[in-house]
Parts: structure tokens; sequence; C-alpha cells
């Protein structure tokens, strides 16, 4: 009887089918914000439970720092208990009583949310290892399904690209777009149950959209929209919708980094919770620690929330570790994380019971009226917010939105221009305000110089002003040696070079008072352009193009620049002027380009190799950590082979030159460790470089 039991207990969980075999991961990285998202709504995977299963980048700011900021971020759909049969997939255990049904789009190794996905991505929205993306056609299906699945309404496509936008006809709104639909179910851990399983789901669908667009105005968040839908046989009332943002200041990911509190603040005037570290220390996972002023700061912005008033309900800042399963936060159900977070009851923080945290000193008086914090602290790690939606009831067949974006900055003050740029964007309907179209720029290294080539494409704006050309030493962090703030604590560089336009538009920008920082050139339009010609060998641009040129004669072999060409207009008198800021992708066709400059191949003899530096003192420039050294041996033919020797005489090291795996054809680098892969001491070493074309010995002597 009892192994009869069993299986018939058993028989619904063997014939689901586990739906989480069709979850893909992707990347946005178009602009100042990197991350990996998942087609089930899960935005970022900074995983605190399994460190070896995080997926950096985790919302990495900016772009090509190597410093993720998000440990999970995704959204939660719920409801209260006592909803009709017709609504619900599948009822929780009535021992536990509990009191909500609660989906999240988080796992619970990134998120806390002490719960499996809730939400599957439909099969026939999935092709290859790589989740759907607007820019990356081949993640798309090889037939589009012409209506969404269970209700059959029809997608709208756009006319042009075929990629399912969220314009009013189907239209692709940005630069960078992601595209999911999904569906609620129990979840994995049915299949992981000991005993039986109670998977208890709402019968909802989402589809999820991701928007990032490229310019200076929009290059510092990512819009998400999550659509609601009912495909139940009944109405699904009081339900709720909420963001879960859990940004680490800096994640545990990485190897090396130990807690440290963060700190978490909100704006209710912006709707935007957000926060940063909380004491201006943080360990690097470069070696060191992080400079206070490169320490991001992190957060959402609620631009529309599901139910009448479209506005932010209930705020809650909460630790999962500090008072679990208590009104300060919850670390077990997912119907108490509902009713303690989502819904924010008997919250000591909320000095009315309104359900916003404003009392962070619990004195009953609002921060804000007395002098408290003002903020709340997680301390050690994983300190959480949450923006929930007022409740709002959904008919079958009917939907509701939510619409948020994730948004980043380098100060507090920063974090708000930025959010309130997603704010106007939202408001405008989408409508992006730009610059001139960015050219497309190509580097041709030589020996101490780089030259840079540019398209004309972007003089064709009616606005155009003119070129800033910006260098980078570091990969694209910093933009020059020196750099100012502007009135709302923006970062600015001083470019490189910059040609203006001859025509009287010149000095810093008039108009508009907070624009004032930017400068419009000074009429010094020298002579750029020229026509290609045979004897060029460009990769992007054919003999006859018409191109603009600079030579950076200021460079150092061996060292590898990062170079971006802006465009920037003279400004409407609506926005002050713009430029184009850089791309992530220096190695795609577009306005960034990466390069080393170097001396040439060696073709007859050896004579000109040498060890740069020598002797080697500590660190050189292109060193990237402080674990990391390097020198390099430069003007070698296309093959070497170089041995390196100790001062008793015994070999160390040998490293093979071949110029499909070495840093350039005539350099090869020596990290400084021998064939155990450990650091050499300091002190006098020898090498000797053989080729086909001859043999030359030397001396290195190391400084450490």
């Amino acid at each position: 009887m009892i192994i009869l039991l069993t299986v018939f207990l058993a028989f619904p969980l063997l014939a689901q089918e586990n739906m989480m075999v069709y979850k893909r991961w992707n990347i946005f990285d178009v602009n100042k914000v990197r991350t990996q998202f998942a087609n089930t709504g899960l935005l970022c995977d900074g995983n605190q439970q399994n460190m070896a299963l995080a997926r950096p980048p985790a919302f990495e700011y900016p772009a090509g720092s190597g410093y993720s900021w998000g440990t999970g971020v995704g959204v939660v759909v719920g409801a209260p208990i006592d909803q009709d049969p017709g609504a619900v997939g599948g009822w929780p255990d009535p021992k536990a009583d509990y009191y909500a049904f609660c989906d999240a789009t988080l796992d619970e190794g990134p998120a806390a949310f002490w719960d499996e996905e809730h939400f599957y991505p439909y099969p026939e929205f999935v092709n290859g290892d790589r989740a759907l993306m607007s820019d990356d056609p081949e993640t798309w299906p090889a037939q589009w399904p012409a209506v969404y699945p269970v209700l059959g309404d029809p997608i709208q496509f756009d006319p042009v690209t075929g990629w399912p936008g969220f314009g009013p006809n189907g239209e692709q709104l940005a630069d960078q777009e992601m595209f999911s639909v999904v569906e609620a179910w129990g979840g994995t851990d049915q299949f992981t149950s000991t005993g039986r399983a109670y998977p208890n789901f709402l019968r909802t669908q989402m589809i999820i959209r991701g928007m990032a667009w490229k310019g200076t105005l929009y290059e510092d968040f990512i819009v998400w929209v999550f659509v609601v839908r009912n495909i139940g046989d009944a109405p699904i009332h009081d339900m709720r919708m909420a963001i879960h943002a859990d940004f680490s200041f800096i994640p545990e990911f990485y190897p090396g980094i130990g807690y440290d509190a963060d700190r978490h603040y909100y704006d209710p005037k912006l709707q935007l919770a957000y926060g940063t570290d909380d004491d201006g220390y943080e360990e690097s996972p470069k070696g060191g620690s992080i400079p206070p002023q490169d320490i991001a700061w992190a957060g959402v912005v609620a631009l529309e929330m599901p139910g009448p008033s479209t506005k932010v309900a209930t705020y809650d800042a909460f630790h999962f570790w500090m008072e679990a399963t208590t009104e300060r936060g919850n670390g077990a159900r997912p119907d108490w994380y509902f009713k303690y977070n989502v819904e924010n009851l008997n919250d000591p923080h909320d000095s009315n019971g309104d359900g916003i945290d404003d009392d962070f000193d619990e004195n009953g008086i609002p921060d804000a009226e007395e002098g408290g914090p003002g903020y709340y602290v997680g301390e050690g790690a994983d300190g959480l917010q949450t923006l929930g939606s007022y409740p709002f009831t959904l008919a079958p067949g009917q939907s509701d939105t939510l619409i948020f974006a994730t948004v980043f900055g380098t100060s507090e003050k920063d974090i708000k221009v930025n959010a309130l740029r997603a704010i106007n964007l939202y408001q405008s309907d989408w409508e992006v305000v730009d610059a001139p179209p960015a050219p497309v720029v190509e580097a041709i290294p030589g020996d101490r110089k780089v030259m840079l080539v540019w398209s004309t494409n972007s003089e064709k704006d009616p606005q155009f002003e003119g070129y800033k050309i910006y260098r980078s030493a570091d990969g694209g962090q910093t933009w020059g040696l020196d750099s100012f703030q502007d009135f709302e604590g923006g970062i600015h560089y001083i470019p490189l070079a910059q040609y203006d336009l001859a025509n009287n538009i010149k000095g810093n920008y008039k108009t508009l008072p907070e624009y004032a920082w930017f400068n419009l050139g000074s009429d010094n339009w020298d002579e750029l352009r020229r026509s290609v010609v045979e004897i060029d060998s460009f990769q992007y641009f054919n003999v006859g193009d018409t191109v603009n040129i600079f030579i950076d004669n200021n460079v150092i072999n061996g060292l590898k620049y990062r170079y971006y060409i802006a465009a920037y207009d003279s400004g409407n008198g609506i926005i002050g002027p713009l430029e184009n800021g850089a791309s992530n992708n220096p190695a795609e066709m577009n306005n960034t380009v990466e390069v080393i400059p170097q001396a040439p191949q060696a073709r007859s003899s050896l004579q000109n190799v040498r060890v740069v530096p020598n002797p080697y003192m500590v660190a050189e420039l292109w060193e990237r950590g402080l674990k990391d050294h390097q020198i390099q041996f430069t003007g070698l033919p296309e093959k070497a082979t170089i041995r390196i020797f100790n001062a008793a005489g015994e070999l160390i090291r040998t490293l093979r030159h071949d110029p499909t795996t070495s840093l350039t054809p005539s350099i090869c680098i020596w990290d400084l460790k021998n064939r155990y892969n450990q650091l050499i001491a300091p002190g006098v070493y020898f090498y000797h470089v053989s080729s086909a074309i001859g043999e030359k010995t030397g001396k290195i002597l190391i400084v450490l």
C-alpha cells in the first residue's frame, strides 16, 4: 500500500518536464552598463550561495572596469492565498498555513529568495545557446511564433528588422533589446522534494523586455519591462508586483573579496531605491582596494508600476541574514517575503505604517524630519531593497505592466541625474535625443605612433560641430590625464585633440547654463581630410573614399591604447550639446579602436631586439593589477625562441614567439614567472633569442 501510494503521488512529477532546460543567457553590452541576464527574468547572477556559479558581468559598471555590482535583480508576482482555484496552478501544503502565493524570476542562489525560479521560458522563443537579442540574429527562432502562447493574441514585429519591439506597432526602440515570454510553474524544487511536493503558483504569464541605448544621455542605465498576464480561468485579486534589487559593493563571487557593509537609500520623488558602500573601502579583485571615487552607486528607478495609480506603494530595505523571518526581513518562505517585504507589513523602519521605510533609527519619527541617518545599513553583505506596487486585480486574459531601470552613477548626485534621464526617456515615449552619428574609426600602429582614420558620415548631421579624440591607456576606464566634473557630478575628460568647424560657434556653450561646462572648440579645423588611394591598406575604407586622418606621435611602443572619436553637435536650445560615447567593443566596426604601437618586425638580423623596460622597476604602465608583472621583448622576427637564465646559468623559462599567440607580431611578453608559474626573485637574468635570421643575447635587471 505504501509503495502504491508513493507511486501515485509521484506520478504527476514524473509526467512534468523540467522546463528550465530552456533557460538561456546573453549579455547587454552597448553602453556603460554590462550584465548577463537570463530569459527567465533574472537580470544578473552574482551567486552568493555558490560563487563558482556566478555569471560575470553582473551589472559591471563602468563597462570594462572588471567591477560588477549585482548579486540578484528580478521581479516578484504575488497575491493572497484566498484565490479562486481557476487562478491557481498549484497549492501549498495546507499544513504550512501559507499567507500568500509569491512567484519570482529570482533563483535562490544569486537572490537569497528561498524558492526556485517560478517562471520558465517557452521553448518556441528559444534558439541555440543564447537568449534572444535584437542585435544577435543567430538567437532568433527560425520561424517566429505569430501569436503569444495560451491567450493567442498576435505578436507585433518591427517592419524593418523583424524584431518584436516595444513600439506601438512592434517597432524596435533601443539600440539593443532582449525579449522573452515566460509562464509560472512550480519550479525545480518539485523534482528534488524528498516527500510529496507542493508546487504552488498563480496562473500567470509574463512578456519580458530589456532595452539599452547608446549616447551620453542614456549610457548609465538599462530599462526593463515586465507585462504580467492572467492566463487562468478566474480573476486574481489583490495582486502585487515588486522589484527585487540586490546590489553588493562588491559581490562576493570575486576571489578573496570579504564581507563589507552596504548603505541603502530611497528617494520617494524619483521612486529610486539605490545604494553604495557604507564606509568608502572596498577590496579590489585586482589586488589592494578600490579608490572611494571608483566605488559605484547602483539602484533601480520605478518608471511605471502596475495598478491604477502606476506608483510605488511600498519600499523595504532589509537583510536576509539580520533578524530573518521577522518584520525586518525574511529568509525562509516566499509567502513571508510577500508579507514582510512586498507588502512591507509591521516594519519597524516604517514610521507611520504607509509601507515606505523612512525611520532607520526606529524612534517613530521619519529621518527626514529629525535628522536621522536617512539610510539602511546591511551589515556584512546582502542588504536588499524592494519596490512594491499597490494591489490590483486581473481578470482572465487581462494584463498590467511594470517598467523600471537599473541605473548607475559615480556619486549620489550622478545616479540621481541618470535616474532622471531614464524618467525623461520614459515620459517622452522613448523619443531619443542624440549626438550626430558616430564615425567609423580604424587604427594603424606604427613605430612610436598611431594613425587614426575615420569616416565623414557624422558631418552630414545639420548640427554637427566637430570631433573630439580621446585616448585611454587603461582599457577605457579613464580617457585622459585631465578630467573635470560638470554641475551635476558627471566626470568628463579633456580630449587628446579637438577639431571644430570654423563657423564662429566656439568657446563654452551659453544658451543653457547647466551645459556651460561643454567646450564647443575654438574654430580650429585643421586639414584632416584626404581621399583613400591605392597604396592605402585600410580595412574599412576603399579607394576614393573621403576620410579624416590624425596621427598620435606621443605613444609608447608595446602599450595597448584605446581611442575613440566623438562627433559632437552645437546644441538645440532645448538640450545642450551632445557627443558620442565610446563603444565597449573596439574589435567591431564603430568609433572605438584598440591598438599597440610597435617597432617593425626584424627581417634580416636581431640587432634591434630590445627588452623593455630594462631595468624593470616594480611596475609598468601596461600592468593592470598589483599582481600583474610584465616585460616585453620587442623588435622580434615573425618566429623566435627566447630562453631566460638566472645568474647561476640555470634555464628558468622558455618563451615561444609566434604572431598568432604573442601580443603583436614583433612583441613577446614575459610575466616574470619561472617554468613552475612562480614569480621570480629580484636580480640579474640573462636571455638568449634564437631565430631563423640569427641570435642575440643580453642581460635583464629585475627590481621588485
